[in-house]
């Protein structure tokens, strides 16, 4: 069952009173406000600004049924999320987000892919995240080399602060840049400093989408492409090729996607037998940031299949 709550106890493919959830019945409406599940949310277990119990208590607020947390690189947060979870009669859907790579020749594009109900203590999994997160560290200690070279000198404590225990990220270094008064917003020190070919950018330790896909299922979870409007299109075209490798979904609705884009990944994610799913991909709150947890919604018959699928 899932964490928190029996799957029994969803209303199905609805997604609130009377009002069926994005793709429900394939037209691609907008999902109510109340209800539903919110399946990519982060804490400060990676790179989210709050504890998985805020969180928690944020999707209780937001009127979810089911909440999925999915940390980068970590399943550091899913123990006090369950217990959250718990107390408050929330679903909780656990989950982990691995970052990847694709070399297009000349550049490497970033992809991530989802794993929802893994084994927390599959060894090799575990060990995979260890190794990712000391990455992680050899990354941002190469990130403060390369902005202390253009004049910027940052708290390495302090960054550690805002991390709050949690994997450190560039999303950190981007809150010190903006603590520092170096930028305005997150998204300027991202733009200015933090992307390919800025100053202070430092490619991550290479991992193959087909790697943690094989990752994930080996740890009896189910892998999931991550926000797939955020990719060059060019790489719509390995779905079937990730699909031969065992890839199980597709987050056909988040965020940053288009109604358009939405529909188009419904389709293709029908076409090809892969399960939809969907979620906020909410990090905050942060400044000049509002929460996003409950901004996306998906049916909770849909969180039923992933269920179902893990189960297998």
């Amino acid at each position: 069952m899932t964490e928190g709550r029996g799957l029994a106890d969803g209303p199905g493919g609805d997604v609130g009173p009377g009002r069926p959830g994005p793709g429900a019945d394939g037209s691609g409406e907008a999902a109510a406000r109340e209800g539903g599940a919110d399946l990519h949310t982060h804490t400060t277990a990676s790179d989210g600004t709050v504890t998985p119990e805020e969180r928690i208590q944020m999707a209780r607020r937001a009127g979810l049924e089911y909440v999925g947390i999915t940390d980068h690189d970590t399943l550091a947060g899913l123990p006090a999320a369950r217990a959250a979870a718990r107390a408050a009669g929330i679903g909780l859907v656990p989950g982990v987000e691995l970052s990847t790579d694709v070399d297009l020749g000349s550049r490497r594009v970033g992809v991530h892919v989802l794993g929802y109900w893994v084994k927390e203590d599959d060894p090799p999994l575990v060990e995979l995240l260890a190794q990712r997160r000391a990455s992680r560290e050899r990354r941002l200690a190469r990130i403060l080399e390369r902005l202390a070279q253009v004049g910027i000198a940052l708290d390495e404590g302090r960054i550690r602060a805002l991390a709050r225990g949690g994997a450190v990220g560039r999303p950190h270094v981007a809150r010190a840049l903006v603590e520092a008064g170096v930028v305005a917003t997150v998204a300027e020190a991202f733009e200015r400093y933090l992307t390919p070919g800025k100053p202070g950018y430092v490619p991550r330790a290479p991992l193959a989408p087909e790697a943690a896909i094989a990752a994930i299922r080996a740890a009896g979870g189910v892998p999931v492409l991550a926000h797939p409007g955020l990719l060059p299109e060019r790489l719509h075209a390995l779905w079937p090729v990730w699909q031969r490798h065992g890839l199980a979904g597709v987050e056909v609705y988040h965020t940053k996607h288009s109604p358009e884009q939405a529909a188009a990944f419904l389709r293709r994610a029908r076409e090809l037998d892969l399960l939809p799913t969907g979620g906020s991909d909410c990090h905050g709150p942060q400044p000049g940031q509002p929460a996003l947890i409950g901004r996306v919604r998906i049916p909770v018959e849909w969180v039923e299949r992933l269920r179902e699928r893990s189960a297998r």
